[in-house]
């Protein structure tokens, strides 16, 4: 495979907004992209990641329950992984667009985020959607303009894309879930010595 890393849409410094149509125009990374559709390649999953996920429980009157609101924190990117052709990386950020394709361990993509914020994973899915998802998501950025305290930041762009291919959303609110995501994971207990092993 080609490894490529691509710097497509500069920022131009920490004030200047970035233009979605600069992103469409990132050549290297949609030849990629329709080498991969040629090629049958399609995706397994994804993962978002920023510098944290803030989760808070409160009642909310209105529908008379608890809601769970999460919030993903500061810098954000999305590692997709493919079938067989390893992981692609995606951010957004005051110093431009930039991806990387890379084979191997993904936690590697993780180690700086924009402006050196170490990234840690926030959410996952493992959805298998199509490369034209993908190509249909940035086809769709044309239009937007992307700055810090704008109502498209530069983090939406990784949040959108990783809601758009998993089909989750990754903030918002969502009813409080007393036994499922919310609360503290119980280990299975051990089975029994004397249970018959599975196979046996």
């Amino acid at each position: 495979g080609r490894y490529g890393v691509g710097q497509g849409a500069g920022g131009g410094g920490a004030g200047r907004p970035v233009l979605g149509k600069r992103i469409l125009e990132d050549y290297d990374l949609q030849e990629l992209l329709r080498e991969w559709n040629k090629m049958g390649i399609s995706f397994t999953g994804a993962i978002l990641l920023a510098e944290g996920k803030e989760t808070a429980t409160a009642y909310d009157m209105r529908r008379d329950q608890l809601m769970t609101q999460d919030t993903v924190m500061g810098h954000a990117a999305v590692i997709l992984k493919t079938t067989g052709d390893g992981w692609l990386y995606i951010c957004l950020s005051e110093t431009g667009f930039h991806w990387e394709h890379a084979s191997g361990s993904y936690r590697r993509l993780m180690q700086a985020g924009a402006g050196g914020a170490r990234l840690q994973a926030v959410d996952s899915s493992t959805a298998r959607f199509a490369v034209e998802s993908v190509q249909a998501m940035i086809e769709e950025q044309q239009v937007l303009e992307y700055a810090n305290g704008t109502p498209h930041e530069y983090a939406d762009f990784a949040k959108r894309l990783f809601d758009r291919v998993s089909g989750k959303n990754c903030e918002g609110k969502r009813p409080f879930d007393a036994l499922g995501s919310n609360a503290p994971h119980k280990k299975a207990p051990p089975p029994s010595r004397g249970s018959p092993q599975p196979g046996s």
